[in-house]
């Protein structure tokens, strides 16, 4: 328990995986409630590039270009949102009218709000797919077209059940998500001097990657993981300590570990 004189958090040295540029807010509030906080990214952010990715920039672009015609544009994350305004800019200086906006996250929402662009969804923040889907303006679209801006990939259960709402669903992918090559005795080694106790992913893709990379020695950790579904995945995998915060927040990271240390 926290004392007058002790943070909440100080018995907690955390892992946090986050991309470089997405991990600063939780990294100070962690900072701020006692952890001891190592940063490590898992997963890097970056554009997709000529030629690889020609096909996916040139789809891109002309989905932009024809945003008019869509009903619904869905921004995934805060990067869908950096890398996606750029690209709708080009094309549209001024927002079409008649496209209701929404986003997937308080940061994402935040990101929007920043740009000057209403979101539709902005007094019932969803925090994943499954909230968002819950959306009243989201539950009959036959007829209607929604876009999607996100990253290389990704998971396809937000598009099927939009579909199955009677939409034609379309992907604008406008960036990709790396893992970084890391040496695996190294990270392990740095862990065990650290001497973390809890290691904090925000993604199914990244709970993978820290798994692959550490295969069983990865078990032995607490990890920390947003909402069910990469709860579900962390016990597959075989982790046996998992602590589940409601979704990728810096707010519901908190609550979770405060929840851990107090209970």
């Amino acid at each position: 328990m926290a004392t007058a004189s002790q943070p909440d958090l100080a018995s907690l040295r955390v892992l946090v995986t986050r991309p470089v540029e997405r991990s600063a807010e939780l990294v100070a509030a962690l900072t701020a409630a006692g952890a001891k906080v190592l940063t490590q990214p898992l997963l890097n952010i970056a554009p997709l590039t000529a030629p690889r990715h020609e096909a996916e920039l040139q789809r891109s672009r002309q989905l932009f270009m024809n945003l008019d015609c869509y009903q619904h544009l869905i921004f995934i994350s805060v990067n869908a949102v950096s890398y996606g305004i750029e690209a709708i800019e080009q094309f549209w200086p001024q927002w079409p009218v008649g496209v209701k906006v929404h986003a997937i996250g308080a940061a994402t929402a935040a990101a929007l709000a920043a740009r000057q662009i209403d979101v539709d969804t902005v007094d019932n923040v969803a925090m994943n797919s499954e909230s968002l889907l819950a959306t009243p303006v989201l539950q009959r679209l036959q007829g209607q077209k929604v876009l999607i801006v996100r990253g290389l990939g990704g998971r396809e259960y937000l598009a099927e059940q939009l579909a199955a709402r009677g939409a034609q669903v379309d992907y604008a992918e406008c960036y990709q998500r790396l893992s970084p090559e890391l040496d695996r005795e190294q990270f392990h080694t740095l862990l065990r001097r650290q001497d973390i106790n809890i290691v904090c992913v925000n993604s199914g893709e990244t709970l993978h990657y820290f798994h692959s990379l550490l295969q069983d020695a990865a078990l032995s950790y607490r990890v920390l993981v947003p909402g069910e579904r990469v709860a579900s995945l962390a016990v597959a995998l075989g982790f046996t300590q998992v602590i589940q915060a409601e979704n990728a927040g810096t707010a519901a990271t908190l609550a979770a570990l405060r929840g851990f240390v107090n209970k």
